[in-house]
């Protein structure tokens, strides 16, 4: 197991870290010695073997315990949210190092955590529990594209979420906004009532585009440049829509205020329960 405060022994070495659980599984001197440097070599910190746990920085001392778990050759590897107490730029490089061992290992993996980007990331499969229940249990496009709860819907990414009212039950036939829209299949819901639908930031677009049937008049009311990604919220269909365009150089962001139109495709629509 490692922990997310990396529980390291103070009083001993990192080498002696590392062999802790070699030394209280009985093994010899010199296979532990060999197993501890082949670890060490591992983790990257060939080098550090002689060093106190205080002397390593928080990225080093975590890589440490995942050594330190690993030396045994456990059958399964559990992670405590191991990454938390580290700045973003460690933690990002250190979750790709313990992808990329946990494949060369072949080694089965527990990941608890609260961050999504770091679940979506590195995991083969993704359970998203609530309130001790496992909501929804697939693989991270799975998960992400398909959510099968409302609660999974909503906890995993950004979601935007619209009120529809349903014309023709038999086609899928709904008005969003006073905008007609065919979701092409049928619906248990009554002419007249109200259904939920969600869209993610990443399918909704500013402006017209082809193959996006569905437009909408909108109200540009947030821009954020974040470099690469231009995130932009907008006033649409009685809600406020959050969208997700990439960046270029030729053609600089929307104006808050800017009257405007998104547009969107119905096969893109996620229908909540």
């Amino acid at each position: 197991m490692v922990f997310q405060a990396y529980a390291l022994f103070p009083n001993l070495t990192v080498a002696q870290n590392v062999g802790f659980g070699l030394k209280v599984a009985g093994m010899g001197r010199e296979e532990t010695e060999a197993r501890v440097t082949e670890m060490l070599r591992l983790i990257g910190l060939p080098e550090k073997g002689p060093s106190w746990p205080f002397q390593l920085s928080g990225g080093q001392q975590q890589r440490v315990a995942l050594a330190r778990a690993l030396a045994p050759s456990p059958r399964v590897l559990l992670l405590d949210e191991p990454l938390s107490a580290l700045d973003a730029k460690v933690r990002v490089s250190l979750r790709n190092e313990i992808r990329a061992i946990q494949r060369d290992l072949g080694i089965t993996t527990i990941f608890v955590t609260h961050d999504q980007e770091e679940a979506l990331s590195i995991s083969d499969r993704v359970v998203v529990m609530n309130g001790g229940v496992a909501e929804q249990v697939g693989t991270p496009f799975q998960v992400y594209n398909q959510p099968s709860t409302r609660f999974v819907a909503n906890f995993v990414g950004t979601l935007n979420t619209f009120e529809a009212e349903v014309e023709a039950p038999a086609t899928g036939d709904l008005r969003l906004g006073g905008v007609p829209l065919s979701l092409g299949r049928p619906l248990s819901a009554a002419r007249g009532a109200k259904i939920g639908l969600a869209l993610r930031p990443e399918a909704v677009h500013l402006g017209r585009a082809p193959g996006r049937e569905v437009v909408l008049p909108a109200t540009v009311r947030e821009v954020h440049f974040m470099g690469s990604v231009i995130r932009i919220k907008a006033d649409a269909a009685g809600t406020t829509v959050s969208l997700d365009t990439f960046n270029r150089p030729d053609t600089p962001p929307p104006a808050v205020g800017q009257a405007s139109e998104i547009s969107l495709s119905a096969q893109d629509i996620i229908l909540l329960a």
